[in-house]
């Protein structure tokens, strides 16, 4: 009975509805024709019709499975359920009329059970029964098949997210490193004592940032202080030439970030504008509904082509994490990159 039921694909509130519905009809059915009260609620009609039912159940989910299996896709439209249901209808009907000729030539009432008036009644009959009941595990059939399939491809989604995610760090990483190797490179050409105060910033931030890469969030307070120590390592390089503030909310909630958000925007300020002691950029990070990180713009005369591959990462970071996509507001004296919160019920 277990397979049968897992078969089906039924569960106890549906078979209890079921049997609600059967017996509901039974007792109409008794009362239109006047029978005496005691028998109305007789159990003997509503487990009758009941088995009817299931009978119908195993008709459409076996000529659903049939045909499944000539068709590669998981789950099917609403038009193919109906049409499989519409298979399994006149297959019910075929089935029932030769196995009533069957048991009439047995006991020899052909005659009685299969004149015109009689074939009729009864087919009418079986067709307002498979209709009903047949409708009712249709829609309870396609209802759970395609919740299945939603969960199966939101843990898909998930996985996939989570997957890109990490291959996005792994780009970012190693942009960080050498970014950094190069500045490096140039500082102990320039001045030994400043190379070495900047390899010592460097070691313990990129410590960290291994760390914190295994992570999909990390709080807002953790990436500030990681970007706090990155604008020190650039001051090692460019001093005076680009400043840096914070204007936050003391009362902004718990607030989780995707890794080396701020930090990504921090670099990019630096990279494609050309600040001096005389007039440097001056990068601002505002959090109070958003994050918003803003710098003033100097072009430089020699410009790089870049991919902007820094900021399409972020863009898609934040739409994987289930947030809504980063806004850039630009125009020829600012630039401005707006960061949303992530849902806080997004898993770390």
């Amino acid at each position: 009975m277990k397979k049968l039921l897992k078969f089906l694909q039924l569960d106890t509130y549906f078979i209890l509805f079921i049997f609600l519905v059967s017996y509901v009809i039974v007792v109409k059915n008794r009362i239109s024709v006047g029978q005496k009260f005691d028998v109305v609620f007789l159990p003997d009609g509503p487990i009758a019709q009941f088995l009817e039912a299931f009978i119908i159940f195993i008709f459409i989910k076996i000529i659903i499975s049939y045909m499944r299996k000539k068709n590669v896709q998981k789950v099917f439209s609403l038009k193919g359920y109906l049409k499989y249901f519409g298979i399994a209808f006149i297959v019910y009907i075929c089935a029932s009329n030769i196995q009533g000729i069957i048991i009439a030539t047995i006991f020899d009432t052909v005659s009685k059970n299969f004149n015109h008036q009689t074939l009729m009644i009864d087919n009418i009959g079986k067709i307002v029964e498979f209709i009903l009941f047949g409708s009712l595990y249709l829609a309870h059939l396609y209802s759970k098949e395609n919740n299945t399939y939603r969960l199966e491809m939101n843990a898909y989604d998930k996985a996939l997210a989570s997957s890109k995610i990490q291959q996005l760090k792994a780009q970012l990483n190693p942009h960080f490193l050498f970014n950094n190797l190069n500045t490096l490179d140039q500082l102990i050409e320039e001045d030994k004592d400043k190379a070495s105060n900047f390899l010592h910033h460097f070691s313990e931030l990129y410590r960290y940032s291994l760390i914190t890469s295994e992570k999909k969030l990390v709080s807002l307070k953790e990436e500030i202080q990681f970007t706090k120590s990155y604008f020190k390592l650039m001051e090692e390089k460019y001093l005076g030439c680009y400043s840096f503030e914070i204007n936050q909310n003391n009362k902004t909630p718990e607030i989780r970030v995707p890794p080396f958000c701020l930090q990504v925007l921090i670099e990019n300020a630096i990279e494609h504008n050309l600040g001096v002691i005389k007039n440097p950029v001056h990068i601002t990070i505002s959090i109070n509904e958003n994050i918003q990180v803003t710098n003033n713009k100097i072009k430089k005369q020699h410009i790089k082509k870049t991919s902007g591959r820094a900021l399409k990462n972020l863009s898609t970071q934040f739409t994987l994490l289930g947030s809504t996509d980063i806004k850039i507001e630009e125009n020829d004296m600012q630039f401005k990159v707006i960061l949303p919160f992530i849902n806080k019920h997004t898993d770390v």
